[in-house]
Formats: C-alpha cells, sequence, structure tokens
C-alpha cells in the first residue's frame, strides 16, 4: 500500500478515533463527497504536526481523491503535494505530465453547453475533432464525466480511443477504461479489464473496485477480504468502515415478513400512469408477504384513475386500495390522505413509495429487518439510484451541517439549514452500501413508525405542491425524540429524480426555493444546533462501535 494508516491494532484504532473526534468531528459524516474531501485533507494536513495518523491520513486520502478523479488537476496537484516522497517514480511522472499537459484554458462554458444537449451528433461534430488534436487530453478531462453520463457506451467508449495515449500517459488511459467498464459492462468482464492497471499507481482504487466487482458477482468471502485488508491499512476511510462492518455483520432479515401485516405501503400519483402502473406490478411481485397497499390518484386527467382502479387484481384479496381524488392536492395533502386512512392509523408502519421506483424483491424484508436491529426507529430509508447505465446515486444518508457553515443560495436570505447531501449524484460503486443513524433519508422509500406520526404529526401541508415536506418531517420527528436510519445495504432504482439541480424552468425554481424559506422559518437556530448536535453524537457512538468491533475481530 501506498499510502495509509500502518500496523493495525485495537490502540492505533482507538487513538485514531481520539484525535479525529477531538480535531475533525465532521470526519464521521463521510469520506466521498468530492468538495468534503477537500476539507478533510486540508484539515488533516493543517493539523497533521499533532500526530502522524493525521499527516497519514491526509496524505492517503489526497491519493483517493486522485486515484477517483485522475483527471482532475487539483486533485492531481494536492496528491503530488502531499505524497511526492513516498510515491514512486513512474507515479510522480504521470502526476507531473497530467499537471503540466492540462494547464492550458479551453472555453468550458461551450463544452458544457454542448455536453449537456446531449446531441450525440453534434458531439461527434464538434468534440470528437478536438478529442484528437494536440490539446485532445484537456478536452477529455472537461467532457469525460458528463460522456460517462449520457447513457451512451459507443460515445464514451470512442471519445477515451480518440486521445492520442503513448508509453507516458498509457496508465490513465487504463484507468479511466476500467472505470467505463465497471459502469457499462458485466462485472465478471469488467473486473479483466484491472490487470491493466498498475497498483503502484493506483493502488486503492483498483482494490476497492476489484473488491466491489468480486462482491456483484457473487464472491463475497474474496471480496470481502479485499476490502478489510484495505480498510486495516486505511482506517481513516469512513466509507470502507461501515461498508466492510456490513458485510461482516448483515442485517437479520429471518423472519421480516412475519411482522408484514403490521405494514402499510403508501403510493400516490398525478398524471403518471405508466410509471406507477409499472411501480405496483413491481410491488406485487416483491416479498411483501401481509402487508397492504394504498394506492391515490392524485386528481389526474391520464390513465392514472384507471391504474389505480384496476391494479385491485394484482393483490390478494383484501390487501389493495385504490383512492381517488378530484383534484390535485398536493404532495404533503396526499400523504396525509393515505395516512388518515384507518387501517393505515392502525398500522405500524407506513411504507412510501414513489410512483416510478424499481424494486429489489426483499426490499421489504430488509426494510423491517434493518428497523428491528436498530429497535424500531422513526423512519427507515435506503440507497436511492437511476435506473439506467450507468448507475448513479440519487440519495444516500443525510446528516445537517451546524447553522451557519457556508454562504446562503437565496440572496438575502440567512439559510441555516444545511443538509450534507453525502453522494452528491455520484456514480453508484457501492459506497454507501452501509448501514448506520442519519437525520434524514430519501422520501423515495420512506418506511415510517406510525408511533412518530401520532406523536409528532403528519406533512406540513405548507411545502405543496412538494419540496422538503419529507424532510421537514423527518426534522420535527428528530426534535421529538425519534432517531432515523439509513439501510444503504438495500437498493431503490428510481426512474426520475427531482431536486434542486433538476428543477426545469423558472417557476420550478421559484417553488423550491419559496419551500426553502418556509423551511428556514420553522426552525430557530436552537433547533438546528440542538439536531446537529444529536446527529453528530450518534454518528459517532455508532462509529466508534463498529470501529472497536472490528478491531477485535480483524486483529
Amino acid at each position: 500500500m501506498v499510502a495509509g494508516t500502518k500496523n493495525f491494532s485495537r490502540q492505533k484504532i482507538d487513538s485514531f478515533l481520539s484525535v479525529i473526534k477531538d480535531s475533525v468531528p465532521l470526519w464521521v459524516l463521510g469520506t466521498e463527497e468530492l468538495s468534503h474531501q477537500t476539507g478533510l485533507i486540508n484539515t488533516f494536513e493543517y493539523l497533521s504536526g499533532a500526530t502522524d495518523q493525521l499527516s497519514e491520513a491526509s496524505a492517503a486520502l489526497s491519493l483517493l481523491a486522485w486515484q477517483q478523479n485522475p483527471l482532475n488537476r487539483s486533485a492531481a496537484k494536492r496528491c503530488l503535494e502531499l505524497n511526492n516522497s513516498s510515491l514512486t517514480d513512474k507515479t510522480c511522472n504521470l502526476l507531473n505530465w497530467l499537471i503540466e499537459t492540462t494547464k492550458t484554458e479551453i472555453p468550458t462554458q461551450d463544452l458544457e453547453n454542448l455536453l449537456h444537449a446531449g446531441d450525440k451528433a453534434l458531439i461527434i461534430r464538434h468534440l470528437f475533432p478536438l478529442l484528437r488534436g494536440n490539446s485532445g487530453l484537456i478536452w477529455l478531462a472537461h467532457s469525460w464525466d458528463t460522456l460517462l453520463r449520457l447513457e451512451n457506451a459507443e460515445l464514451a467508449e470512442n471519445a477515451l480511443n480518440l486521445v492520442r495515449w503513448d508509453k507516458n500517459n498509457i496508465q490513465l488511459k487504463h484507468r479511466l477504461n476500467a472505470q467505463f467498464n465497471f459502469l457499462y459492462r458485466p462485472s465478471e468482464e469488467a473486473i479483466t479489464t484491472l490487470k491493466d492497471l498498475d497498483h503502484d499507481i493506483w493502488s486503492l482504487w483498483k482494490d476497492y473496485i476489484h473488491s466491489e466487482l468480486l462482491l456483484r458477482t457473487g464472491e463475497t468471502v474474496e471480496g470481502r477480504e479485499i476490502l478489510a485488508e484495505l480498510w486495516k491499512n486505511n482506517i481513516w476511510n469512513l466509507n470502507w468502515g461501515q461498508k466492510l462492518h456490513g458485510l461482516l455483520n448483515p442485517v437479520d432479515t429471518t423472519n421480516a415478513l412475519s411482522r408484514s401485516r403490521e405494514v402499510a405501503i403508501l403510493l400516490y400519483s398525478w398524471n403518471n400512469g405508466k410509471l406507477i402502473e409499472n411501480t405496483l406490478k413491481n410491488v406485487a411481485a416483491s416479498n411483501i408477504g401481509n402487508a397492504r397497499v394504498f394506492a391515490l390518484n392524485n386528481g389526474s386527467d391520464d390513465s392514472t384513475g384507471q391504474v389505480v382502479s384496476e391494479s385491485q387484481a394484482l393483490f390478494k384479496e383484501g390487501h389493495y386500495k385504490g383512492i381517488q381524488l378530484p383534484v390535485n392536492v398536493g404532495a404533503p395533502a396526499a400523504r396525509n390522505w393515505l395516512l388518515a386512512k384507518p387501517e393505515v392509523r392502525k398500522s405500524r408502519w407506513a411504507v412510501f413509495l414513489d410512483d416510478d421506483v424499481k424494486l429489489e424483491e426483499n426490499w421489504l424484508e430488509e426494510l423491517l429487518g434493518t428497523a428491528q436491529s436498530y429497535g424500531n426507529p422513526g423512519a427507515v430509508g435506503c440507497r436511492i439510484t437511476s435506473t439506467g447505465t450507468p448507475r448513479s446515486l440519487q440519495s444516500a444518508d443525510y446528516h445537517l451541517f451546524p447553522p451557519g457553515n457556508g454562504a446562503s443560495q437565496i440572496e438575502g436570505l440567512s439559510e441555516q439549514v444545511r443538509i450534507f447531501d453525502s453522494c452528491r449524484n455520484a456514480f453508484d460503486y457501492g459506497q454507501f452500501s452501509y448501514t448506520r443513524p442519519a437525520l434524514h433519508v430519501s422520501g423515495c422509500c420512506h418506511m415510517l413508525n406510525m408511533e412518530a406520526i401520532h406523536q409528532c404529526g403528519d406533512f406540513d401541508v405548507r411545502f405543496n405542491p412538494t419540496q422538503f415536506d419529507d424532510l421537514e418531517r423527518d426534522l420535527r420527528a428528530a426534535l421529538g425524540g425519534f432517531k432515523h436510519v439509513y439501510a444503504g445495504q438495500m437498493r431503490i432504482g428510481h426512474i426520475q429524480h427531482s431536486s434542486l439541480a433538476k428543477a426545469a424552468n423558472v417557476r420550478s425554481m421559484a417553488q423550491v426555493f419559496g419551500n426553502k424559506i418556509k423551511l428556514e422559518s420553522k426552525y430557530s437556530e436552537q433547533d438546528l444546533n440542538k439536531l446537529f448536535a444529536q446527529d453528530l453524537t450518534q454518528l459517532w457512538k455508532d462509529t466508534h462501535s463498529k470501529w472497536k468491533e472490528m478491531s477485535e475481530n480483524l486483529y
């Protein structure tokens, strides 16, 4: 291993956690999101004089950040600065070559407009000749991530092959090709491309990706062993440690469906007839035991009403109820309408699903098993990804920054509610496949403890028609003493992705900002500081417990 925390032992882990909790408490939020990585690297480096462990962590995390983002010039420069004395000559040469080659400025705004249009013919006509030129790598560096996201394997692969590669940079091509194959090819095929990667250059990324590919192909023992050795040498990596603990201690779903009679599965839809039809079929085909399903047509004028009525045939008699509303009452009110049904009020769990999801067969078992493992918390959610190829993350576990952290997105507003989006639309490499406490989980799949609803109230209709209503309810429940859990070992695919970044026009942006202002007005700085402290305390308690357990079992 080029860099990392050496000489794994219980004492080493205890010392590291003690130092990191006192000096960099927000480390516990995660080590994957790029801007957070940068902050951690800088903080570790600034405090490195206090202990060698922080110096090692800074160097190793900067190495990983570059290996994860090999075309990022800033990441390459930081990696070289902090690891220069420990890197092999070939790694230093590659980093220096990359830094020098990518220093030329190009018109990135024009490139972004071209790429975001998503027109294959225009990209081939305007970008591909530039990739063949002397500055080809610079153009690739600014376009590679977007090319991968266009869901066109031929386009991305051809772009990669157009750049002039030689002995000075061929390892960079091998690294990008390995990423392409991970995202677009079957896992069995993707594993074979890892052999082209020089381990001295790509050590951390190569070992992690190898582990994940083995896990995806069913080679669980070998994949887990590689991850264990990787984490033992790099105990600063929060995500790897959380994931490893989950693999060593899978959620017990034995007899989970025996509790399914306590579950109400709730869906609502407006003018999404085809999508909710597919989702209801997906629900019916999954393992839901004796759970009852309630679907609400929220004033649609397409086929949604017919689908809601006819889906009765998909489920056991007495286990499905369709509800028709003559007008669209908005998302919060639709949720409340479902929660107000007498059968739902009597349930122990209410599971809200978006009308455009693709479910794993065992999704409800994982949620119920997780709930039991964590003492029946106020809410349980899961990992949400896109449904196409390549697969990207839409949401994972959400946490809170302390009030006053950063600039406001809305001019004139003192923005205090700052949620840490740990995955921020990254590709799904399995780096969030863990289970732990969270302040908030995605409303796309939101299993609510009805006791929390009874005690803390349902959804606030002031957030009509949608946006932030699920977050606000989770914050309110957390202030009411209920804990929430992110069950990231379980994945749900989400066809559409509604967020601030995806707002389609000025009107929808105004709606999002309007609801954000309402959210800000509901919570005082004292409330938010309390929520932040509670969240951080439970994260550290969880991490201490898991790291201690693994140090005893792996030592």
